[in-house]
């Protein structure tokens, strides 16, 4: 590599096209995290950094990590600008009289001039742009993008933006314009410098200019972070034009990670502004971000271990490299969905086929409704409230009696912090809902409801808008000049008209009157419409089908329906409704024991299902050669009867092909596991395939066709196999699909640092030849790795498997990169890595680790040359058996160095969600699936593994991938 001395002048223009850790990492990890660059530097009292000795030999690669990495000199007396955020608990508004959020403490070092006296508001604007707001009102558009549209990030300091926009454009190839950097490029000074020379119209009227040019010059592929000097009044006003055609994203995050960031205000002074500031903010974005923290581990013996990250055994150092994760995680689903990135976010919904088919086109599906004032309690468990829900509706049950024209700003806040919490903890759609009589519940049978002024409602519809939900409701009960409003705005959200009546209309469910409100929902163009009324008889619960019958026979194309009563009378209602049926959790169930139980959960509407005879109960195997050993069956029924669905699953070992016969034959077969040697073999048997399945040239999951129309359907679209579920009666065909790739495509995912985020230059590294192997290198295609190595003792074996790869062509199916992948082989563990790729981030062992046929254990491990990633990475040992083979010994011992190991027992349950989707229908209980996974395991071999088993069981949180 040739050297070079001094940085291109508009260095923060290029796309961030190398393995480079983000230029705040350093204010987010621990110096030790750095791995081999924390070498290149020591830090002084004020922040600055220094080379140490001894020197390290520079080459453009790590002169470039060195000035992303290298943190810019501040003064805490400059206004918020931006910085790293820790996890905190909700922080909701002191209006609505609940306990406290929690505060968990978290160890961070940020460089900071001990020397620094605590900011007033004063000093805050003494010598950066102040932000005034500069209208009042929301700001209205259409939220609908061009997906080459450049992104904007505002927010005030410590919200972390400058690090969001760094991995978004690690991962987008955007190029990353930072404006403070980009106004000293323009004028040749810093922002601040220029400002102290000149006087106040001089510096507002070259700051107009060079903001405009920025924006005017750049109005697509770019991510550009904002500062508060480009808050200043005409920066409000080309921000607001900016906003009608390009995503402008408010990034906020609560104020004990701002403190914690400053480290020399309190928390209180922190809020005050946030408050301030907010409405400004908010006045010139279109969308908004809560930029949630990552909570550090309670378990944690040194407190400094984020609960994504699994130390094993104890005796190990912990990876704090993928402290980031879930925030890079979160941040990219919110911009695939706001672009519009159907292949982004048909890539990450590979992982759950069932969030490929829109939630209302399936049969029997339910939504969990939460109210928003439970949300913001402490110690709630979002996961547990999800659990084998379809969707997850927040119900915001509060109201804003701030009586100011816009909303509160604190409101705004916990209710950002809200749906940022939900997002992090669950795979389903999120429905956004306001309550218009929000103290309802509360009131007694003769009172009578009070509705929330059109004005309030908007204001609380409106920042749902800039949250960018995946659906929101909005009252039919309003007036249509205030629903346009909505609609028109609501971007890529889609709108449920809801219509809630306290008693029933003329006529009920027979009369003219719901048809009336259905009609005007589709005239507006609602999405979907919600209807409901309480049932006064039990007759009500069949009129309410015969409605639905009178919609679906209309001449034109239904919108999707859901109508249902409410009440005790009305529970039956919601069992048989097909579409999003509100149901509940128990712990959230407030009504008195003695009183007739209105509520529904998930579990038992399934259980209603069966009982009724609509569902019937089926039966699921494992099917191979030698399957006596495989922990499907408890995983499985575990998770079958924990869902309330009548199913089994078990055991089909056969010495032939012919032993699929019996299951075929069998009218309650519901699906397979396929294992060795089967996987390649029943392929012929098979009336379809998935592309996954097709490209992997393997399956491991068999699902019956019963429905003949669909034997021609499910070639065209294979999700047509979710449509009809769990009905017994003869088979038709069969289908065949491959969740093994998605087990380890999930794991990949999961230990892979924002730093190590998959980009051209990204290279792959696979062990094995076998099925596993075809797997593996499918994952790597599907994440955008467009250099795959293969390792084989048998060469041979690895030729055939590279050309099955690089005969097909992959690259424009799901994966990020625009590149053709291309799978190379290495013919021995002696060689060096090839010079003209760099070092692999990613590597997947496909071998087996334990002895066979009397042939001794491998006991393979990595060569060293092949480890020398200066970020580390991720390996996947897909064997289990013992559970700490050789290459996870070696792995953990490089931890330091940012190397990350996931093992067969991480890739089993992850590939089993899958799995039980094809099969039921239904989302899987996924921190079920992952406890009796390693509750069951047992090495037959006297590995002594009780302990890294107990400390994951300890350790699990139970997150999506």
């Amino acid at each position: 590599m040739g050297q070079f001395i001094f940085p291109p002048q508009n260095f923060w223009e290029i796309p961030l096209t190398t393995s480079v850790l983000p230029p705040h990492f350093l204010h987010i990890l621990p110096l030790s995290s750095l791995g081999p660059f924390s070498a290149l530097y020591h830090f002084g009292g004020n922040g600055s950094s220094t080379p140490s000795a001894p020197p390290v030999p520079v080459t453009s690669e790590t002169l470039a990590m060195s000035m992303l990495v290298r943190p810019q000199k501040r003064k805490l007396t400059e206004t918020l600008d931006d910085g790293p955020r820790k996890h905190s608990a909700l922080n909701p508004s002191p209006s609505l009289s609940r306990p406290p959020s929690r505060r968990l403490s978290e160890n961070r070092e940020v460089s900071r001039d001990p020397s620094s006296r605590p900011p007033s508001l004063r000093d805050l604007h003494s010598n950066r742009g102040s932000p005034v707001l500069f209208e009042n009102g929301h700001l209205q558009t259409p939220r609908t993008f061009s997906p080459k549209a450049s992104i904007v990030l505002i927010g005030i300091r410590g919200t972390g933006k400058s690090s969001l926009a760094v991995i978004l454009a690690a991962t987008s190839g955007r190029r990353l314009i930072d404006a403070d950097r980009y106004f000293h490029q323009s004028v040749g000074c810093p922002r601040a410098v220029f400002k102290k020379e000149n006087d106040g119209l001089v510096y507002r009227q070259q700051e107009a200019r060079v903001f405009e040019s920025m924006l005017g010059d750049n109005q697509e592929g770019c991510v550009i972070a904002c500062g508060a000097g480009s808050m200043e009044r005409n920066g409000q006003r080309l921000l607001r034009e900016y906003a009608q055609t390009h995503p402008v994203i408010h990034v906020i995050r609560d104020p004990e990670s701002i403190q914690l960031y400053l480290k020399a205000w309190d928390t209180q002074k922190v809020r005050h502004f946030l408050d301030l500031s907010g409405p400004i903010y908010r006045g010139c974005s279109n969308l908004e971000f809560f930029n949630l923290s990552e909570a550090r581990s309670d378990l944690s013996t040194d407190g400094d271990e984020s609960p994504a990250v699994r130390t094993e055994p104890r005796s190990h150092t912990p990876i704090p490299f993928l402290t980031l994760k879930r925030v890079q995680r979160d941040f990219l689903r919110f911009i695939a969905f706001i672009t519009g990135d159907i292949a982004e976010l048909n890539s990450q919904h590979a992982s759950f086929p069932l969030s490929l088919l829109p939630v209302e086109s399936r049969t029997y599906t339910t939504a969990v409704s939460v109210p928003f004032s439970r949300v913001c309690e402490k110690g709630i468990d979002i996961e547990e409230l999800e659990f084998s829900a379809d969707a997850f509706e927040l119900a915001i049950d509060v109201t804003d009696s701030s009586g100011q024209p816009n909303l509160d700003s604190s409101l705004a806040d916990s209710i950002s912090q809200a749906i940022a919490t939900i997002r992090r903890n669950i795979i389903v759609p999120l429905i956004y809902h306001v309550e218009s009589y929000p103290t309802v519940g509360s009131l007694s049978p003769s009172q009578l409801p009070t509705r929330s002024s059109d004005e309030i409602y908007l204001n609380l519809v409106r920042h749902g808008l800039r949250l960018s939900t995946g659906f929101l409701t909005v009252d039919l009960s309003r007036d249509d000049h205030v629903l346009s409003q909505i609609i028109a705005a609501s971007g890529r959200t889609r709108i449920i008209g809801h219509f809630e009546a306290f008693q029933p209309l003329p006529g009920g469910w027979d009369g003219d009157g719901y048809m009336k409100v259905y009609e005007r929902a589709r005239r507006l163009g609602c999405d979907i419409v919600r209807l409901c009324q309480p049932a006064e008889t039990p007759e009500d619960n069949i009129a309410v089908q015969r409605f639905r019958h009178r919609v679906h026979s209309l001449p034109v194309t239904p919108l999707s329906l859901i109508a249902y009563n409410t009440g005790p009378l009305g529970r039956m209602s919601r069992c048989f409704n097909p579409v999003l049926s509100p149901v509940t959790h128990p712990s959230l169930v407030t009504e008195s024991r003695t009183h007739l139980r209105s509520w529904v959960t998930a579990r038992e509407v399934q259980q209603s299902l069966y009982s009724a005879f609509a569902l019937d109960p089926m039966q699921f195997f494992v099917f191979g050669a030698n399957t006596t050993y495989s922990m499907s069956p408890a995983m499985h029924n575990t998770a079958f009867k924990i869902c309330g669905l009548p199913h089994n699953y078990s055991i089909h070992q056969s010495p032939t092909l012919r032993g699929l016969n019996d299951l075929v034959e069998n009218q309650y077969f519901g699906g397979s596991s396929v294992s060795l040697p089967y996987k390649t073999e029943c392929i012929p048997l098979l009336h379809s395939m998935s592309t996954h399945a097709r490209a992997i040239g393997a399956i491991n999951t068999l699902i019956p066709i019963r429905n003949v129309q669909d034997l021609d359907n499910v070639r065209l679209q294979e999700s047509s196999v979710f449509l009809e579920k769990c009905r017994a009666g003869p088979i038709k065909g069969l289908h065949g699909d491959n969740t093994d790739w998605i087990g380890i495509c999930n794991c990949i995912r999961r230990g892979l640092s924002p730093a190590n985020a998959v980009r051209s230059s990204t290279t792959g590294l696979v062990i094995g030849s076998g099925g596993m192997a075809r797997a593996a290198i499918y994952s790597m295609i599907h994440l955008g790795v467009q250099h795959i190595f293969v390792y084989n003792r048998t060469v041979a074996n690895a030729e055939r498997l590279a050309h099955h790869y690089n005969r097909q062509d992959l690259h424009s199916k799901e994966a990020s990169g625009s590149g053709r992948p291309t799978v190379h082989i290495l013919e021995s563990l002696s060689d060096p890595w090839p010079a003209d790729f760099k070092q692999p981030t990613i590597v997947v062992s496909g071998i087996p680790a334990h002895s066979i046929g009397g042939e001794p254990a491998p006991n393979f491990q990595m060569p060293t040359q092949w480890l020398e990633s200066p970020t580390g990475g991720v390996v996947v040992e897909l064997a289990y058996k013992p559970l700490n083979t050789p290459l996870m010994k070696q792995t953990r011992s490089l931890s330091h160095r940012g190397w990350v190991a996931l093992d067969g027992l991480d890739v089993l349950p992850e590939q089993g969600f899958a799995q039980f989707e094809l099969f039921t229908g239904r989302r899987a209980p996924r921190r079920v699936m992952r406890s009796i996974v390693l509750q069951e395991y047992k090495d037959d071999e006297g590995n002594d593994d009780h302990d890294a088993i107990q400390d994951r069981l300890q350790q699990m949180d139970g997150q999506p991938s």
